[in-house]
């Protein structure tokens, strides 16, 4: 076992790989703030049924949720230099990779929130807005008070598995030349001969961030559960 697997190895590689996670958190960590804007943006206009906003979002849902993650970061990558270039901008190729990164990721995270986020204020009994607006309440503060603390309460589990499921995303940024974990796993394997150890390594950092995001998930949704109004 000791010539196919090195365990001294893969214990000395493991702190060479997690260097590297910041990488990861970044990439996580933008998609998750951007899209969730965007998925707020998006799930308002199509709950309101803004004019042709609403056909526009329906379109970009339902690209970035029909399509792989591969291929848009590819489209991203590879397609957005070339039609800046045909527009008249000649220093895109001057914009590091990881700016793609975070278009894809960002808009992303946003499709598939939008749908969460939609579902959860949709989800809230229409008498409390009602009874909010016969008391005087504005919009803002009827929404603000009584209906989004109930949907983010409500939605949280389903966006904390979106925010897994952009982590384990980032595995692929190593194809446009981003140096993440992957991507130096990659590269220490092919001068050691050693990518299972190497591969273990990178499953142990992400079943640990994975873990680690669920149990944060289930705090926050027992903590907001003391901010929804109770009859």
């Amino acid at each position: 076992m000791g010539s196919y697997f090195d365990l001294a190895y893969l214990i000395k590689s493991f702190p060479v790989i997690l260097s590297y996670v910041d990488t990861t958190l970044i990439i996580t960590l933008v998609a998750a703030v951007i899209g969730m804007a965007i998925g707020s943006l998006v799930a308002f206009i199509r709950i309101n049924q803004i004019a042709v906003l609403d056909k526009i979002s329906a379109v970009y849902i339902s690209f970035f949720r029909g399509t792989p993650f591969l291929v848009q970061l590819f489209l991203a990558y590879f397609g957005l230099p070339e039609l800046m270039q045909k527009l008249g901008y000649q220093g895109i190729r001057d914009i590091p990779p990881l700016f793609y990164v975070f278009i894809v990721f960002s808009l992303h995270f946003g499709a598939y929130g939008a749908e969460v986020i939609r579902s959860a204020i949709l989800a809230v009994d229409k008498g409390q807005l009602e009874a909010a607006y016969s008391i005087g309440m504005s919009p803002v503060q009827a929404y603000g008070r009584i209906v989004l603390p109930q949907a983010f309460t409500m939605a949280i589990s389903a966006l904390c598995n979106i925010i897994i499921s952009t982590l384990k995303g980032t595995a692929l940024v190593f194809n446009v030349g981003v140096i993440d974990m992957m991507r130096k796993a990659d590269l220490l394997g092919a001068n050691s001969q050693r990518s299972l150890e190497l591969y273990i390594d990178v499953a142990i950092i992400y079943i640990l961030l994975v873990f680690i995001i669920g149990r944060l998930g289930a705090i926050l949704e027992k903590k907001a559960a003391y901010f929804v109004p109770h009859e």
